[in-house]
């Protein structure tokens, strides 16, 4: 099997998704992609130098640009509304909270994921030195994912389907959709 072949499987932009709850559904599916991928590319053994960097560079890619959207659609649009909701706890409360803390434990792991995929997408060759290291970290971070979507999928968003009014959720779809539109107010400028 070609590493090639997993990293373009699931590497399509949901953005165009109706609702938040088809969006942050689809980034867990890449979620759950990537974390495999990484898995797999740890464990390659006589797999040809330029599927480990293109390994390498697709796990980059998502764990750099897609997740962080998807962390900010969880933090900035889908937290406040349900921290407003729920002004006196509960579980969904503890749970949107624990949600937010866990994000920190899953950045301080994906930075080192991050690290070690730029190695391998310029020394492919170094893939059987590193191996053992990526796994570990692709296992931890897997752990935190696994117990992370888990409590998303089954208490939070539920929960906020019914919590929410469709005004916020319409909103909410605005946000996330604007999250991912290109930067076109962006300009470069040239030092002549």
């Amino acid at each position: 099997m070609r590493l090639t072949t997993i990293s373009d499987a699931a590497a399509k932009d949901a953005s165009s998704a109706a609702s938040p709850l088809e969006l942050l559904l689809g980034c867990h599916a890449r979620i759950r992609h990537f974390m495999q991928l990484s898995l797999t590319l740890a464990n390659a053994v006589d797999v040809p130098l330029d599927e480990i960097s293109e390994a390498a560079a697709a796990i980059f890619r998502y764990f750099s640009l897609a997740l962080p959207l998807h962390e900010a659609d969880e933090n900035r649009s889908l937290f406040p509304r349900l921290q407003a909701a729920l002004p006196n706890g509960g579980l969904v409360h503890e749970a949107a909270e624990t949600m937010v803390e866990q994000h920190k434990a899953i950045n301080e792991l994906a930075a080192e994921l991050l690290s070690l995929c730029t190695t391998l997408d310029r020394y492919p060759a170094r893939l059987p030195v590193l191996a053992h290291r990526l796994g570990d970290v692709a296992q931890a971070l897997n752990l935190i994912f696994s117990a992370h979507l888990l409590l998303e999928e089954s208490v939070i968003f539920p929960a906020f389907q019914d919590l929410l009014s469709p005004e916020q959720i319409t909103e909410m779809s605005q946000e996330m959709q604007q999250r991912r539109q290109p930067q076109l107010s962006r300009t470069i400028h040239v030092v002549h």
